[in-house]
């Protein structure tokens, strides 16, 4: 039975996408993969546990400290210092036999020192982190993408095995009766011995694909199971998994020309190389900065022992201020060349989203296509099916009349059973379409937050 599509999901902005799609987890929690699930718990299982997103997520969390030390350099810095020492002596100095040096000393100081300029190399290195923050948050959001339809491939593999089981499991039943007439009718002697040898030879050749779509359906559950990064629970394994929800069956309603400009607008690789351009120039603006004065502002306040009382508890204190300028004068090409290193590696950036772009059109495009040729195959396999079943239930009954051998009603059977099979798969390759089509565009996460808040 086919669920009703919402062709208009609630489309929230990006960190309440991701606010809802954690939150949503935690309500289908548990560390053990689920007995049963349909596709928006597979799915947001996949958020909450993927190894994937928790990377991505790490990667978010190092940029972040990255951060935060560059906002460091941009206050006063405090410091203590202090030594000790003592003196062989040899190493004492004096005045003749009139004042020795102590053998010991020791000093602390406290000192602040803030800069106040350095060619906007600290601002250019804030920004440069602050962008790279915003292209780790946009980084998870590709793998966030990814593993939605990692998990959407693989529940829908898992529904393709499921009814195909149940479509061998039909033939299966419906030959084996044939062959129980075929063996009546031998026994009473009103059919030859040619229709019982057909009809086993049917239900033989019809329990191999059984057997094998039993088989893909553990393997597409495993599939699932390790997307969601979660193990199965105690004495449990892929065949006690029930899916509980069938073929969503979505409709796409938007044009090719829309679903363009909604890709190169949302989808994420976009975002993180604009943020990673961002980052570039401010790194080129660093090195540029090294050419530029550097003028610092410091102060100390200390103590120390003096070196001739003869007392080591003797001492002076006091503080001293004041502003160093540092100018470079000459470093053989070194900044130069750094500059040129930074204005490389952005002019890279550049090209790469020029290519991006190209490439997620060409992505876009494809998955509609996919999805129109996918929708026509769906269409034509639905009216083969009514076809066939009609077809068969008139060869049952001109069979049942005498009009029809044996042969061909078993014709009649694997006819339905291959318009059956090739339904499945049309739905298979039409729902797969439709989640490649909203991956394509940016929207695979928005589509699902939005389903899990629906009425």
């Amino acid at each position: 039975m086919r669920l009703p599509f919402h062709s208009r999901l609630f489309r929230p902005g990006l960190p309440a996408i991701l606010a809802t799609l954690v939150a949503a987890s935690g309500a289908v929690g548990g560390d053990a993969f689920p007995r049963e699930l349909d596709l928006d718990t597979a799915m947001l299982l996949a958020v909450r546990h993927s190894p994937r997103i928790s990377e991505a997520r790490a990667g978010i969390r190092e940029r972040e400290g990255v951060l935060t030390v560059a906002k460091a350099e941009l206050l006063p810095r405090l410091d203590g210092v202090s030594s000790y020492d003592a003196r062989g002596r040899g190493r004492i100095e004096g005045f003749g036999n009139i004042v020795v040096a102590d053998q010991q000393g020791w000093n602390l100081d406290v000192q602040i020192s803030h800069v106040l300029y350095n060619g906007g190399a600290r601002l250019a290195t804030n920004a440069s982190a602050a962008a790279r923050v915003a292209a780790a948050e946009s980084r998870m959001r590709v793998v966030i993408d990814d593993v939605l339809l990692e998990a959407c491939r693989h529940y829908f593999d898992g529904l393709l095995a499921r009814e195909r089981i149940e479509v061998q499991q039909e033939a299966v039943q419906v030959l084996d009766g044939q062959l129980r007439t075929a063996k009546a009718g031998f026994e009473a002697g009103t059919r030859p011995q040619f229709d019982v040898l057909q009809a086993e030879v049917a239900l033989a050749n019809a329990k191999p694909p059984l057997i094998r779509a039993r088989n893909e359906y553990r393997l597409a559950i495993d599939r699932l199971r390790r997307t969601t990064g979660l193990a199965y629970p105690e004495g449990g394994d892929a065949d006690g998994v029930k899916l509980t929800r069938s073929w969503p069956n979505p409709r796409v309603n938007e044009t090719l020309g829309d679903l363009l400009l909604e890709g190169l607008t949302k989808r994420p690789e976009l975002k993180e190389l604009a943020s990673e351009i961002q980052a570039a120039k401010s790194a080129v603006r660093v090195a540029e900065a090294a050419h530029r004065p550097r003028i610092e502002l410091f102060g100390t306040y200390g103590a120390q022992s003096l070196r001739f009382s003869g007392n080591a508890s003797d001492l002076i204190n006091g503080s001293t201020g004041g502003v160093r300028v540092m100018v470079p004068l000459l470093d053989l090409g070194r900044t130069r060349g750094q500059v040129e290193q930074a204005n490389a590696r952005l002019r890279q950036i550049e090209a790469r989203e020029d290519q991006q772009r190209l490439d997620i059109e060409g992505q876009v495009r494809q998955a509609f296509f996919d999805y129109d040729e996918a929708s026509q195959i769906l269409e034509t396999s639905q009216l083969v099916v009514k076809q066939a079943q009609e077809a068969l239930r008139l060869a049952q009954n001109r069979f049942e009349a005498g009009a029809l051998t044996q042969l061909e009603i078993l014709q009649s059977r694997l006819e339905l059973t291959r318009a059956q099979l090739e339904e499945v798969q049309s739905l298979h390759t039409y729902n797969l379409a439709v989640a490649r089509l909203r991956q394509a565009v940016g929207s695979i996460a928005r589509e699902r937050a939005g389903a899990t808040v629906m009425p």
